[in-house]
């Protein structure tokens, strides 16, 4: 459908519609929109009281403290407006690997699911991409929510590749972003836990509401093609090693990729924020629904 992944059915198009994002802080956006903001507006949510200054309109003051204090106090209200949305994807060599559990795929068509609801929501989105072989998205904010497929011309045409250090190329991302927001960071977080949770603590100490996607391939993680001596290579370094495996050697494989997804997921926990697993021999469409909370969405 208009050149967006085949995920994308009028059936799943209509779900996202009922979605939004909710974030655990209040951001200042860059135009009028239906998150609260932490600035004064005229919004029905009430903040605070200010004593009541000559010029400043009658319709706001609260007689009812008047009557009480013999004082003028202004009502103050929050502002409503837009989310700042960024999104990031991993498109390293690893995201391609193994090609049949399609990493790379969900993950583009998660970013623009997301990227779906900000936008049918008059919110703001920006997609980064990490590595990969292509002409990513430009490093600008797009609006409405016909960009969609600008977004998913732009994305489709990436191939996975090369190598990604997620706590330097964060670090560099971060130049460029001028206020805080809502973040997502898809990947497969194949690497160190400690490059990970680094990359991860750059947002939460810029003061972003943090979502972790991690995307892991069916195939992956059942070790499949990993029988007898082999020659494993690493997908971004181009390091290789040969090895004999057999059904404990997978276990002990299967074991510690789920280990490191735990050692993520733990860390999101107990920093405040969202994580969630998706393997791709799970139905796409199911997962993405019924994650809506553990992806920071609303209904």
């Amino acid at each position: 459908m208009l050149g967006l992944p085949e995920e994308f059915t009028p059936e799943f198009i209509a779900r996202l519609d009922q979605l939004r994002i909710k974030t655990r802080r209040e951001f200042a956006g860059l135009g009028k929109g239906t998150h609260l903001s932490p600035r004064r507006g005229s919004s029905l949510e009430f903040s605070d009281f200010r004593h009541y200054s000559e010029g400043d309109d009658f319709r706001y003051i609260d007689w009812g403290l008047y009557g009480r204090t013999d004082k003028l106090y202004i009502k103050l209200f929050k502002e409503e407006e837009d989310l700042l949305t960024y999104i990031f994807i991993d498109a390293s060599a690893s995201m391609g690997y193994p090609e049949r559990d399609r990493k790379f795929g969900v993950a583009v068509a998660t970013a623009l699911a997301l990227a779906y609801i900000a936008l049918a929501s008059g919110d703001r989105v920006m997609i980064r991409v990490l590595a990969g072989r292509g002409h990513p998205p430009p490093p600008a904010f797009v609006v409405g929510r016909h960009r969609i497929v600008d977004l998913a011309r732009s994305l489709t045409a990436i191939a996975p590749g090369g190598e990604v250090d997620l706590a330097p190329a964060l670090a560099r991302e971060m130049v460029a972003i001028r206020r805080a927001g809502k973040v997502f960071l898809i990947s497969d977080f194949l690497m160190m836990p400690n490059s990970a949770t680094r990359g991860l603590g750059l947002f939460t100490a810029a003061n972003m509401d943090v979502t972790a996607v991690q995307i892991l391939g069916g195939a992956e993680l059942d070790g499949q093609g990993l029988a007898g001596d082999v020659e494993v290579v690493d997908a971004e370094s181009g390091e290789r090693v040969r090895v004999s495996i057999g059904q404990r050697e997978r276990d002990q494989y299967r074991d510690t990729l789920l280990r490191l997804a735990r050692e993520i997921k733990t860390f999101c926990f107990r920093n405040g924020l969202h994580y969630t697993l998706h393997t791709t021999d799970r139905g796409f469409h199911d997962f993405f629904v019924r994650a809506a909370t553990d992806l920071g969405l609303v209904h």
